[in-house]
């Protein structure tokens, strides 16, 4: 039996003030990807840790982006069967008009098919060819 997946994409160009733009580093200009943070409700917490064995510091990060995976009441013509949109802190609804909030719950982000992921373990699904045995085989076994 073969397990699936759901495969999509996210259409950040949906989120609030989005843009492209060149960033100058000391060796090299990148094309980056801006997305506001408070415009967009993104969680960041970014912290240092220390190994208590090796006294090596770390910087944890994290910057995350709420979303909703729902799935459809049936797949549509193009075989999707479930959609993302946006998810909503109550931060962000304590700070926001009810207006604002019910056009933020209609940013759709993207749809997502399932997809079957083929065993790794091909042998226990095919059958084994039958052959007749000839009476002449002086095959051992």
């Amino acid at each position: 039996m073969a397990d699936s997946k759901l495969v999509g994409s996210l259409n950040l160009g949906r989120l609030e003030n989005v843009g492209i733009m060149n960033v100058n580093g000391k060796t090299a200009t990148k094309k980056c990807l801006v997305i506001p943070i408070e415009e967009n409700d993104i969680y960041v917490k970014v912290e240092e840790k220390t190994n208590e064995q090796t006294g090596e510091i770390t910087i944890s990060k994290l910057y995350a982006l709420g979303i909703e995976i729902l799935e459809k009441r049936e797949p549509d013509q193009w075989g999707n069967v479930c959609y993302a949109k946006l998810a909503t802190s109550k931060e962000w609804i304590n700070a926001h008009t009810p207006q604002e909030l019910e056009a933020r719950n209609k940013v759709y982000l993207g749809n997502f098919k399932s997809v079957a992921i083929p065993s790794s373990n091909q042998a226990s699904t095919m059958e084994a060819p039958t052959v007749e045995a000839d009476q002449n085989d002086d095959l051992p076994f």
